[in-house]
C-alpha cells in the first residue's frame, strides 16, 4: 500500500472511531433523537381497603375500583404520560393495623398517593401520619370529623359526609314522618356523627328530640335499649348503623310491633345486605344514599359511565357481583375509583412529578371542579378548598313492594355548610419530615 493510500485509510478510520466515541459520549448525556428518553417512573397507588373485619364489603369492593380505576388509566396512556402502578393492603377495620399497613405502603413500597380506608376511625388517625410522611391520602370514612374538627392538609374526601346524609334525610323526614324523634347510634366515630349530625339538622326543622344512647359495635341484642324508647312519642327512630348492626336493629324493632309506630331513618344504606336480609323490616326503613344502587335509578346522563364503570369491576344492573350474586356496596364502592381520577386530574394540571411539587399539588386540588364523565361517574362535583370536602347530589332511598325506590334528590347546591376549618391558611410541606 502507497503511503497516500495508508494516510487515507488511517484518516478514515480516525475519523470513524472519533465518530463512534462522540456519538457515545452524546448518548450518555441521553440525546433522544439518537439513543431514546428512558420512560418516565410509574405513580405508585397504595390502596388501602377494609378487606377484612366489619366493612369487608366495603373495602373489597372499594379495592375493585380503585384498581380498575388504575388499569382503566393505564389502558389510555397513564396519567401524564406515566404508568400507574398499584400495591394494596387490608386495613382490617382495625386501627392499628391500618396505621401499620399504612407506613409499611408509604416507607417500604414508596406509594405516591394513599386511595382509602374506608373507616372513619382509621381515616382520621391516618391523617397526622400522611402529613408526616409528605404523602397525600385519600379518605373514604364519612364522618364529619374527617373534613371537620380533625381535617387535614394532606387528606382529602372524594364522598359526602354524614352531614350531608343527614341534611338530606332530615329535609325528607320532616316532610313525611312527623316531628319526635329518638336516636339509637353505634359508639365509634361514624356512629356518633350520624346521630349528631340529624340532630344538628332536624332540630331547626321542628324536629323534637326524645332521647337516645349509644350502642358498643357489634351488638347483638337491642332490645334492652328498644325498651326504654317512649313508643307513644317518638314517630322516628334514627339508626346511626349500617350493614349487620342496622340489620339486627331493624328486625328487632320489627319483632317488638315497633314499625308499626314510628319509621326508622338511616344515615346509610345496608350495603353488603339484600332485601331478602332485612324481611319484613326493611319497608319501613329510609336510608341516604351517596349515590342509587340500581342501575334503572342512575339518572339518565350517567347511565353509559355507570355502565362502564359496573363492567370493569364485574357488579350487574341490581348491584351484585356478577360472578357470585353477592350484594355489593354500588352505592359507595365507586369513590375509590373516582378518587385514582381526583389524582389523575390534579396531577396532570399541576405538573406534579415527585412529592417534592406536594406543595402545588394540593392547592390545585382546592376548589377543583370536575364534570361527569368515565373518571367521575356520580356526576358534576367540586372539592372545596377550606376543608377538602367535596359536595355532589345526595340520594333519599326507600324499600317498597321489595324494592329500592328512589324518594328524592337533594342537589349538592342545597347540602353547602359553613366549613368548619379553613386548609388554605396552613401551607403544604415541601419536605418529608418523618
Amino acid at each position: 500500500m502507497s503511503k497516500k493510500r495508508e494516510m487515507d485509510s488511517l484518516t478514515r478510520r480516525s475519523f470513524i472511531k472519533k465518530s463512534a466515541l462522540g456519538l457515545g459520549a452524546v448518548s450518555l448525556v441521553g440525546v433522544p433523537a439518537l439513543m431514546g428518553r428512558a420512560a418516565p417512573p410509574p405513580i405508585k397507588i397504595g390502596i388501602l381497603m377494609d378487606r377484612t373485619g366489619a366493612l369487608y364489603s366495603f373495602g373489597t369492593w372499594g379495592e375493585k375500583s380503585a384498581i380498575a380505576a388504575c388499569q382503566a388509566i393505564n389502558a389510555s396512556g397513564g396519567i401524564g404520560g406515566r404508568k400507574v402502578e398499584f400495591v394494596s393492603e387490608d386495613s382490617a377495620t382495625n386501627v392499628q393495623t391500618g396505621l401499620r399497613k399504612l407506613r409499611k405502603l408509604i416507607q417500604k413500597d414508596g406509594c405516591d398517593f394513599i386511595v382509602g380506608p374506608c373507616n372513619s376511625g382509621i381515616s382520621v388517625a391516618a391523617a397526622p401520619i400522611a402529613e408526616q410522611m409528605n404523602t397525600v391520602l385519600f379518605a373514604w370514612g364519612t364522618a364529619q370529623s374527617i373534613t371537620g374538627e380533625n381535617a387535614n392538609k394532606y387528606m382529602f374526601r372524594g364522598i359526602n359526609n354524614t352531614r350531608h346524609s343527614m341534611m338530606a334525610l332530615a329535609q325528607v323526614a320532616a316532610k313525611n314522618m312527623g316531628k319526635r324523634y329518638y336516636c339509637l347510634g353505634a359508639d365509634y366515630e361514624w356512629g356518633r356523627s350520624a346521630v349528631e349530625e340529624f340532630r344538628r339538622v332536624f332540630d331547626p326543622l321542628g324536629g323534637e328530640f326524645q332521647g337516645g344512647e349509644y350502642s358498643p359495635v357489634k351488638t347483638d341484642d337491642f332490645l334492652p335499649y328498644l325498651n326504654k324508647i317512649p313508643t307513644d312519642k317518638v314517630d322516628i327512630l334514627v339508626g346511626g348503623y349500617f350493614t349487620g348492626d342496622l340489620l339486627k336493629l331493624a328486625r328487632q324493632a320489627y319483632q317488638k310491633g315497633l314499625l308499626k309506630k314510628m319509621q326508622i331513618v338511616a344515615g346509610a344504606m345496608p350495603t353488603g345486605l339484600s332485601i331478602e336480609d332485612l324481611g319484613a323490616a326493611a319497608e319501613h326503613i329510609w336510608f341516604t344514599g351517596y349515590f342509587v344502587r340500581r342501575m334503572a335509578n342512575v339518572p339518565a346522563p350517567l347511565k353509559e359511565y355507570n355502565q362502564e364503570y359496573r363492567n370493569a369491576i364485574g357488579m350487574d344492573d341490581d348491584g351484585k357481583s356478577v360472578k357470585d350474586g353477592k350484594v355489593g356496596s354500588a352505592s359507595y364502592c365507586w369513590t375509590p375509583w373516582e378518587h385514582v381520577y381526583w389524582i389523575k386530574q390534579a396531577v396532570e394540571k399541576s405538573g406534579w412529578q415527585s412529592k417534592d411539587d406536594n406543595p402545588k399539588f394540593i392547592p390545585t386540588l382546592e376548589g377543583m371542579e370536575v364534570k361527569a364523565s368515565k373518571g367521575f361517574i356520580t356526576g358534576d362535583k367540586f372539592m372545596r378548598a377550606e376543608d377538602h370536602q367535596v359536595f355532589h347530589d345526595q340520594y333519599v332511598v326507600k324499600i317498597e313492594n321489595g324494592n329500592f325506590a328512589l324518594k328524592g334528590t337533594v342537589n349538592s347546591k342545597d347540602l353547602i355548610y359553613k366549613p368548619d376549618v379553613d386548609l388554605t391558611k396552613i401551607k403544604a410541606l415541601s419536605l418529608i419530615h418523618i
